[in-house]
């Protein structure tokens, strides 16, 4: 990043709002002074996902220099999102899925995000947040996720889901595994459809001696698999750094650093990799910052031409002729600005389609999940197995749901920020006027999904009858090829071997009929709980693009009654100046030629500042 163009956005906006103050001008000051409240609180999400075992958590422990903070043996894997942000002491907090949240013990943690907890507490889980005073975390939010390749959808779901929220991916390839497999590909061509940013991470290289092979086998799975992507995913994916990385030598140097070896334990570090991951961390969080102070510097921008606009006024008006020709500039505006207004009242009937296209989206998105969990449901032979297939299935789905609702929220956010923005800037207002809109998660829990359908009566002629035909058939059958050893056998023998093997047989038929039975109240009973989440869904997100057109349209509508205002101001003014005498005019005209040159050198250092910015921008991207 470059941090004296960002310094020299902040400093110059802290000038141009003074300068605005001073000029009366709230509508310059006043969204100058929210854009600096803003600055401290907008934070930089980085995602780090993967498959399961490839060591993600081990490897954030290190990152963030607490070595047993998230649980890493081999045979636990994480349940639920983890957020890793700074703050004063360490402290974990639970969030749960009524809406809740309280902060537990850390040494709970485990408890709470590996899949090993209780089925009961970690079916309510829908997250955690874990506080820690590291500097690395500044401004940025480290997100542990469960494996890509869980073996519950909701996992995979959850998973996918984070990325919504996400301005960058690390994902964790292990060196100690095979090559790259076509489920991680799937994944990660999903992923770079959604974040711009994507970065590998090869972790646990201190124990292969061949993982630049390895390495190298990756790339060129993973370019023979872009071949047949969207170009710019493509590129997103084929161009990502690689970074091969031991969190085992990480730890040891943490250990020699507590025990006062720190030569040694500079040296393990380097070799570690972690370094240049931390350095391609902190780039994650430095971009954030770059975009901010964009969005600074274009509420400057637009600030010093309001206010140099009415000294252009006065620097004019030596003359009579040259207060005219403003003038006439002043009514072409009015004029263009009263187009604007019959152009907003057309365009205001066309957004009325943006809550259609993303509620279809939504809809969609959810029928496809349902249709996935059908699909499984479709596979269980067995009661036993819809059983307990039933009895994970509310935890799976309430993580599936709060999956699908992060793609939900982003979906409408992105389609918002398409569409809402470029409408404000074409009729000349500030996007940073359309305030966000909170879309609030509605209530989802399935609760008990019954697996078991209504049962089924013995049927005398459909099931007896057959039975018994059996029986006697097989008994019959059993006697002819048992004749050589039927001799002083029982006589009923046969029979009673036809009715076992008819018996086993009915047996094994009611319980593929109660399978398919039990099968069937399942996937109704997930067809209602999905049913109830649509229509749900789909209200917030109505509501929530109802509010951001809404709140469009107000802005619009308070710009231009601003706009108009300081138009009808230069009018005036104008005409006062062509009212005064040719002196008066004249000192008028000097004072605003030195305010202009003031405001000129602002708005050279604001162009100057832009240079910088897009350059910093092209160096971190």
């Amino acid at each position: 990043m470059n941090p004296g163009a960002v310094a020299g956005v902040l400093r110059l906006a802290n000038e141009v709002h003074g300068l605005a103050r001073a000029a009366g001008r709230t509508d310059i000051s006043g969204p100058l002074a929210e854009q600096a409240g803003r600055w401290k609180d907008t934070t930089a999400t980085l995602v780090l996902a993967g498959a399961q075992k490839r060591g993600k958590s081990r490897l954030l422990n290190c990152l963030v220099g607490h070595p047993d903070l998230l649980p890493v043996d081999a045979d636990i894997a994480t349940h639920t999102q983890v957020a890793v942000v700074r703050g004063p002491a360490l402290r974990v907090t639970v969030h749960r899925a009524d809406g809740s949240s309280a902060d537990v013990d850390p040494t709970q943690l485990p408890a709470y995000a590996s899949v090993l907890g209780d089925p009961a507490v970690l079916r309510e889980v829908t997250g955690l947040q874990v506080c820690l005073d590291e500097p690395l975390l500044d401004g940025l939010r480290l997100v542990d996720t469960p494996g890509v390749d869980s073996l519950t959808l909701g996992h995979r779901h959850a998973t996918m889901g984070a990325l919504s929220g996400a301005d960058a991916l690390l994902f964790a390839v292990s060196a100690q595994d095979q090559p790259i497999l076509r489920h991680e590909l799937e994944f990660l061509a999903e992923a770079a459809d959604r974040i711009a940013s994507v970065a590998f991470v090869l972790t646990k290289v201190e124990d292969s001696t061949s993982w630049r092979d390895l390495l190298r086998e990756n790339r060129e799975r993973l370019a023979r698999f872009c071949s047949g992507l969207d170009p710019v995913v493509a590129t997103r994916l084929t161009e990502a750094p690689w970074l091969p990385v031991s969190a085992k030598l990480g730890e040891a140097a943490l250990a020699l650093e507590r025990s006062g070896h720190s030569d040694r334990a500079q040296a393990r570090l380097e070799r570690s990799g972690l370094p240049a991951l931390r350095r391609h961390v902190r780039r994650c969080a430095e971009r954030r910052e770059l975009v901010r102070a964009g969005g600074v510097l274009a509420l400057v921008v637009s600030g010093l031409r309001a206010l140099a606009e009415p000294e252009q006024d006065r620097a004019a008006g030596t003359e009579v002729a040259g207060i005219e020709v403003r003038r006439a500039v002043v009514d072409a505006e009015i004029e263009a600005l009263a187009r604007l207004r019959r152009e907003r009242r057309r365009r205001s009937i066309d957004h009325q389609t943006l809550g259609r296209r993303v509620s279809n989206r939504a809809r969609a998105r959810l029928e496809g999940y349902r249709r996935t969990y059908e699909r499984e449901i479709g596979d269980l032979a067995t009661p036993a197995a819809v059983a307990r297939y039933a009895e994970s299935l509310p935890g799976s789905i309430e993580r599936t749901l709060g999956a699908a609702w992060q793609e939900i929220v982003a979906d409408t956010e992105r389609t918002v920020a398409d569409a809402l923005p470029r409408y404000l800037v074409e009729m000349g207002v500030d996007p940073s006027e359309l305030d966000a809109v909170a879309m609030e998660a509605p209530a989802r829990a399935p609760g008990h999904l019954h697996a078991a359908g209504s049962g089924g009566r013995f049927d005398v002629i459909g099931e007896g009858v057959p039975a018994l035909m059996m029986a006697g058939s097989v008994g019959y059958l059993s006697s002819h090829a048992f004749v050589g050893l039927a001799f002083g056998l029982p006589f009923l023998l046969p029979v009673a071997i036809g009715a076992a093997l008819a018996g086993t047989l009915l047996t094994h038929r009611r319980r593929v009929a109660e399978a398919a039975r039990n099968r069937a109240a399942l996937t109704k009973a997930l067809t209602d709980a999905f049913s109830v989440a649509v229509n749900e869904m789909v209200l917030a997100v109505d509501q929530a693009v109802a509010a951001w057109r809404g709140g469009a349209e107000q802005a619009v509508d308070a710009a231009f009654a601003v706009r108009q205002q300081e138009l009808d101001a230069r009018r005036r003014e104008l005409a006062g100046l062509a009212a005064q005498d040719a002196a008066e005019r004249r000192r008028s005209a000097a004072k605003a030629e030195d305010s202009l040159r003031a405001l000129t050198e602002a708005q050279e250092r604001a162009q100057t500042l832009g240079a910088e910015l897009a350059e910093a921008m092209r160096a971190t991207a």
